[in-house]
């Protein structure tokens, strides 16, 4: 009894030690400074009177400023694939394939009396989305591109964002709100809940809207997703800035009568939401967007409220006692990887239960082939309860596109899920 108490003590300790957010860089890079991930390369730029663009290696405890190697104002930074893609300049495309150590010129895309405001990826299309009506797509890393046209003659159309899973899209428009196609781009719909639609993002095959509250696309309409926050979003509060790794969603909750700002998680698709840890500066950060980014390991926020709280913070994810409250599943489980399809990296998360005889198991997580030879052995520790996430990468790998196995195996328990690289 003592044995199971301490752990228990142990556990909830723990999460409230590892859930604390930590400040690890006071840049300040503009009040509306941005974030971008490639692995677990992060990155920090904006604009303050000169153009900084911040690159870290360690997880945000050190960082480099690397602007001098563009020939002018990076406007966005983005991970796709292999490559880490910029926005430089005027419609300028830039590209790195050594996470951001050299970079190299791409065609420029051409878009009509307007410009690149971001690059978005569905994990085998990139896309480039512009101020104007149209959005490009690319399946060749940006050399080749192809122009959706977002065709509405009531108003004129200025993007704001975009989000694509496979043929389902949404596209977001300064004061008209979210239009939506279901046939790759071809026809577009304009489709808002009663607040328009100012941001949306791509998470597990499904889209989600952030405005005064929290959407989901669903059957072709928006459904509010509000459990966990708090008073269910109302009038006065808004989401923005979210972001996923894994099975988790992240989003920044703002209120804008109280001027407090949260961070809230959802591991189960946007169904419920709880806070993200705690000690994160409460007011309300400048930036429009992108300024929450998210590696394996850690999930990151620049906040830029003002001078003093400035910055860039960190929480830990990588395990339950990192965000999670001590509500761990009582069963055993394998989560289906993501990105699926993936290159150059997956991220697999499983869970092991709180009711585990032992305080600690075995615990291996190996990848097979399609022919059941072993690629890699990702685990094999002894692990206590939590829920975990492991980082399957090709990178410096010669392996081929193709269906590969993925097996847990806990004690007694196993269980494989298929995934599927395309190079």
């Amino acid at each position: 009894m003592k044995t199971k108490l301490l752990l228990v003590l142990v556990l909830i300790l723990g999460i409230k030690i590892d859930a604390q957010w930590e400040k690890v860089a006071s840049h300040f890079v503009g009040a509306t400074g941005q974030m971008a991930v490639h692995g677990s390369t992060v990155f920090l730029y904006g604009y303050q009177g000169s153009q900084y663009v911040y690159r870290s290696t360690d997880n945000g405890t050190t960082w480099t400023n690397i602007a001098n190697k563009f020939p002018d104002k990076v406007y966005y930074v983005h991970g796709h694939g292999n490559f880490i893609f910029a926005i430089v300049g005027v419609n300028a495309i830039y590209v790195s394939a050594d996470d951001g150590i050299t970079w190299t010129a791409k065609p420029s895309v051409a878009v009509p009396s307007g410009a690149v405001l971001s690059l978005v990826s569905d994990g085998t299309t990139l896309y480039a989305v512009s101020n104007r009506n149209v959005v490009f797509k690319s399946v060749d890393n940006g050399t080749t591109w192809t122009q959706i046209t977002i065709n509405y003659t009531q108003a004129q159309v200025l993007g704001l964002d975009f989000a694509a899973v496979g043929n389902t899209m949404a596209f977001c428009a300064v004061n008209l709100g979210s239009f939506i196609s279901l046939d790759g781009g071809t026809t577009w719909t304009l489709k808002n809940p009663s607040i328009a639609i100012g941001t949306v993002h791509a998470h597990n095959n499904e889209i989600y809207g952030t405005t005064f509250g929290m959407f989901k696309l669903v059957n072709n309409d928006w459904t509010k997703i509000a459990s966990g926050f708090p008073s269910g979003l109302g009038v006065t509060a808004g989401t923005k800035a979210s972001v996923s790794i894994g099975t988790k969603i992240f989003t920044y909750y703002y209120d804008i009568i109280t001027q407090s700002a949260k961070i809230f998680v959802s591991d189960n698709n946007g169904n419920s939401w709880s806070e993200a840890g705690n000690n994160l500066p409460t007011a309300i950060t400048s930036s429009l967007n992108n300024f929450l980014a998210a590696t394996p390991e850690y999930l990151y926020c620049y906040i830029s409220s003002s001078q003093a709280v400035s910055g860039v913070y960190r929480i830990k994810i990588n395990t339950a006692s990192a965000i999670e409250d001590d509500n761990i599943s009582s069963d055993f489980s394998l989560e289906q990887n993501y990105p699926n399809p993936f290159n150059p990296e997956t991220t697999i998360s499983y869970t092991i239960p709180s009711n585990v005889k032992s305080e600690t198991i075995n615990v291996t997580l190996k990848v097979f082939d399609a022919l059941g030879r072993e690629v890699v052995t990702l685990i094999d520790e002894y692990k206590s309860p939590g829920i975990y996430n492991s980082q399957f990468s090709i990178r410096n790998s010669q392996l081929p596109s193709g269906v590969y196995f993925y097996r847990l195996q806990a004690g007694s328990f196993s269980s494989t899920k298929k995934m599927l690289l395309i190079k």
